[in-house]
C-alpha cells in the first residue's frame, strides 16, 4: 500500500507516486488512475523515496504486457545502459517509419532485450547459431533489410561488432510486432511453415518460384494474415463462392495444391482449416501459379 498522504486523485495528469525506486534512472509508479508503470528517464530516481510524487511528464512510462511483467521491465531497464535504450528507441523509430509500425512501448522491450543480449555476446566473443537466415531474408525482405540496418546502427553507436547474424533476430521482432505480437516463438514456427509451403508448391509444379517477386509477396502476405487468424481461433467461416471448383478446372495443379497449403498450416497452428480459408488459399495458389507458369488469364 502506498502512504495515505498523497491521494492518487490529486495527481496531476503526467504525475506519479513513487512505489519502488531501482536505481537512479529507473523506478516503479502509480499514476492517478491507480495504474503502475514502471518509469525510466535520467536521475528520475536519485535521492527518491517511497511515497514521493514525480514529474513523469519527460519520462518513458512502461506498462506490463504479456512476458514483460513490471519487474521483468524495471530488470531489463536497470540493466540496460542508458546509450542502449537511446539506441534501442532509435532503432523503434526507424521501424515505425519503415514499417508503419505503431504503438512503440511493445516495439521497444524485446528490441531493447535482444539489444542488450546481443551486446554481451559481442563483448564476451560469444557465437550463436541463427536459423531461418534464408527464409527471413527471401520471405520478408523488408524487416530483412531493417534487421541488418538496426545491427549496423548498434556497431556504430556503441563501438562494438555485433555477430552480422544477428540481424535475423531483429527482423524477426519487427515480423511478430507487425502481424501476431504474442511471441517470437510464433513468428518462427510461421516461417519455417511459409518457408515449407513454398518448397512442396515447387514440388509440386516443377518450377522454381521466385520468393522475391511481387506475386510471392502477395501470397506470403495472404499466408501471414491467415496463419494469424488460425492461430487465434478467427478463420474465416463463410465464404460466398466455391472457387476451388471454379478454379480446378482452369487451374487443376493450383487447386490441388491449395489442399497441401492448408495441410502444412492446419499442422503449424494444430487445428483443421475450414472450407472457407481453403478455398481463398485456391484464390492466391491460382494467381501464383498463374503468374509463375506464365499462364495468360
Amino acid at each position: 500500500m502506498l502512504p495515505p498522504e498523497h491521494p492518487l486523485t490529486e495527481l496531476g495528469p503526467e504525475q506519479v507516486v513513487v512505489k519502488k525506486v531501482y536505481n537512479n534512472n529507473v523506478l516503479l509508479g502509480v499514476d492517478r488512475s491507480g495504474t503502475e508503470m514502471v518509469v525510466n528517464a535520467r536521475s528520475i530516481g536519485f535521492g527518491r523515496h517511497r511515497g514521493e510524487i514525480v514529474d513523469a511528464s519527460s519520462a518513458q512510462r512502461y506498462l506490463a504486457e504479456g512476458t514483460y511483467r513490471t519487474a521483468a521491465i524495471a530488470s531489463l531497464l536497470s540493466n540496460a545502459t542508458r546509450t542502449q535504450v537511446r539506441v534501442a528507441q532509435a532503432i523503434v523509430e526507424l521501424a515505425q517509419e519503415e514499417l508503419g509500425m505503431s504503438n512503440s512501448q511493445r516495439m521497444m522491450l524485446p528490441v531493447l532485450d535482444h539489444l542488450v543480449a546481443a551486446a554481451y555476446r559481442a563483448e564476451q566473443g560469444v557465437v550463436i547459431d541463427f536459423p531461418l537466415t534464408w527464409e527471413v531474408q527471401q520471405l520478408y525482405p523488408d524487416e530483412a533489410s531493417l534487421g541488418h540496418r538496426a545491427v549496423e546502427i548498434v556497431d556504430g553507436t556503441l563501438g562494438i561488432h555485433l555477430q552480422p547474424e544477428e540481424w535475423v533476430a531483429f527482423a524477426l521482432h519487427f515480423i511478430n510486432r507487425q502481424w501476431d505480437g504474442k511471441g517470437v516463438s510464433r513468428t518462427v514456427t510461421m516461417t519455417q511453415a511459409i518457408s515449407e509451403v513454398f518448397t512442396e508448391l515447387e514440388e509440386l509444379w516443377q518450377v522454381k518460384i521466385d520468393r522475391s517477386s511481387m506475386s510471392a509477396s502477395r501470397f506470403v502476405t495472404h499466408l501471414r494474415y491467415l496463419f494469424a487468424r488460425a492461430a487465434d481461433n478467427k478463420q474465416l467461416s463463410h465464404i460466398d463462392l466455391d472457387i476451388m471448383g471454379l478454379m480446378s478446372d482452369r487451374y487443376p495443379a493450383a487447386t490441388s495444391a491449395a489442399l497441401t497449403v492448408a495441410k502444412r498450416i492446419s499442422t503449424a497452428v494444430g487445428d483443421e482449416l475450414t472450407k472457407a480459408e481453403i478455398n481463398y488459399i485456391a484464390l492466391h495458389t491460382s494467381r501464383l501459379y498463374g503468374e509463375v507458369m506464365g499462364v495468360e488469364d
